[in-house]
């Protein structure tokens, strides 16, 4: 039973990667994962909002191809790497391979998953070596294996590559492996090496090495952004209980109710395994949590630790899940997965669908919005061509758009913060003439409005552009022509310089 069991699930594993697959190839990209598109081309060792990781991957897969389905292959597959190595670190703890299944299957079927190993983002290649690093932490302490520090290291310092996030990745490891030390100390036997740690050590800040010196020659961009530019400092509170909320959608609630109910047997962390778990799990949602009496937090942010939990669901399965709770967990979660699949495989059917038979309406609204994006970018760099006029937006992920589909040079104007990245791609003498392509009318945006008049001789409205994807609205465009543009005009443009 129990090997049927493990086939099952790992056929279900493989069934969900391939659907994403398929999803992969037949999705336009959205902003975000053009504006990684975009770093791929101009590759670094830091950029302004995000460690370099997503860039190097999307470059190395993509061979420079503007190929929608090898941009977002890699992500893919750190899916299918998450989940191997989360079955090898539960089956390993616990001596079961069904365990080990269940965990897997878990991770295949999460909805969070499913977002970050479709798109290019860095949530991917985050979350496959905070597994990964799961299992060489498991590795290098039980029983103690000092060279795993090796490949620990690098994991975990490739985490930290991906997202600031892994930083609470690389604390609760560390922390694992001192309290496993005095662990060993206290039985009078120490079987580590100092050369081990001191390797690692040296490793682990080699690694990072070239991030934290872009990030210094850089003013610590990525840092300050993570920290203040992309939250919103005003005192909100109140937000805990959404964000338990949301936490529960993106676990499914089956997996939430059974995380909660693994988290008082991880802080009781008797075991090496369950020491790896609480070290990595705990710290990073009370992080997050406390954020929230603040500010919103995205789901996101925790996803490493939602990672842990899963992993510890596995590890507690055999009593966990026995019975019907399994099946309270799984059919949940997979239906929902199901159905997540379903819309991201074949989302204008299911858009059709449901704008026919419930009446609702997506329009510029969303993910829905990027079979815009081909067909729009096709028209202005038509339009901007033939007057020989630069195209402006106000935002890093439509201009890297743009760039993707009909190779429109990225302008970004305004005080976007994310947009600063694309300022230092600009080259030549600026035109005397700039389409400025946004998503509102001008009319709404007053600010726009006036720097627009500032920087230009004649504004004049180049009207409305509508998009429909198989009779359906997908977005519309408005354009305005700045004529007259002077380089002084255009920095009065970017005033959040």
């Amino acid at each position: 039973m129990s090997t049927r069991f493990v086939t099952v699930a790992w056929a279900i594993v493989i069934a969900a990667t391939l659907v994403r697959l398929v999803v992969a190839a037949r999705l336009p990209l959205s902003g975000d994962e053009a504006y990684y598109w975009e770093w791929s081309r101009r590759l670094a060792f830091g950029y302004f909002d995000h460690p370099p990781m997503v860039a190097w991957v999307i470059a190395f897969f993509s061979l420079g191809l503007k190929n929608t389905f090898l941009i977002r292959l890699p992500f893919v597959l750190c899916g299918l790497g998450c989940a191997a190595a989360l079955h090898a670190f539960v089956a390993r703890a616990t001596g079961d391979s069904r365990a080990g299944a269940t965990a897997a299957l878990l991770i295949a079927l999460a909805p969070f998953s499913t977002i970050a190993f479709v798109t290019a983002t860095p949530d991917g290649p985050f979350l496959f070596f905070w597994s990964l690093s799961l299992y060489l932490a498991l590795r290098a302490v039980d029983p103690p294996s000092p060279r795993f520090r090796i490949p620990l290291a690098l994991s975990v310092a490739c985490a930290t590559l991906s997202r600031l996030f892994g930083a609470a990745l690389a604390l609760g490891v560390a922390y694992t492996l001192a309290a496993s030390a005095r662990k060993t100390s206290r039985g009078g036997v120490d079987t580590r090496p100092a050369r081990y740690s001191v390797v690692a050590g040296l490793l682990f800040l080699v690694t990072i090495a070239p991030y934290l010196l872009w990030g210094a020659s850089h003013s610590w961009s990525g840092l300050r952004f993570a920290l203040l530019g992309r939250h919103d400092a005003t005192f909100h509170g109140g937000n805990i209980l959404p964000l338990v909320a949301l936490y529960s959608v993106v676990l499914t609630p089956g997996v939430f109710v059974a995380a909660l109910a693994a988290l008082p047997r991880l802080t009781k962390a008797k075991s090496p395994a369950e020491l790896v778990l609480f070290a990595t799990a705990v710290p990073l949602l009370i992080i997050c949590l406390a954020l929230a009496l603040r500010e919103r937090v995205e789901f996101y942010w925790a996803d490493g630790a939602f990672v842990s939990l899963v992993a510890a669901i596995g590890l507690y399965s055999p009593t966990l899940l026995r019975g019907w709770r399994f099946a309270l967990v799984i059919a949940p979660a997979a239906l929902i997965a199901a159905l997540m699949f379903v819309v991201a495989a074949l989302p204008l059917e299911t858009y059709q669908f449901a704008q026919r038979t419930l009446g609702v309406h997506l329009r510029h609204a969303g993910p829905f919005e990027i079979w815009a994006f081909e067909p729009a970018a096709r028209d202005v760099a038509r339009e901007a061509r033939a007057t020989g006029a630069w195209v402006m937006t106000d935002g890093y992920g439509l201009s890297s758009a743009l760039d993707f589909y009909a190779g429109i040079p990225p302008v970004v104007i305004g005080y976007d913060l994310q947009g600063r990245e694309s300022r230092a791609w600009l080259q030549g003498p600026v035109p005397s003439t700039a389409i400025f392509f946004d998503k509102e009318p001008l009319g709404t945006r007053p600010d726009f409005a006036r720097q627009l008049s500032r920087a230009c001789t004649r504004v004049s409205d180049d009207g409305a552009r509508n998009y429909y994807v198989n009779g359906i609205l997908a977005r519309t465009f408005y354009l305005t022509r700045c004529t007259g543009l002077t380089p002084a005009g255009f920095s009065l443009l970017r005033w959040g310089s």
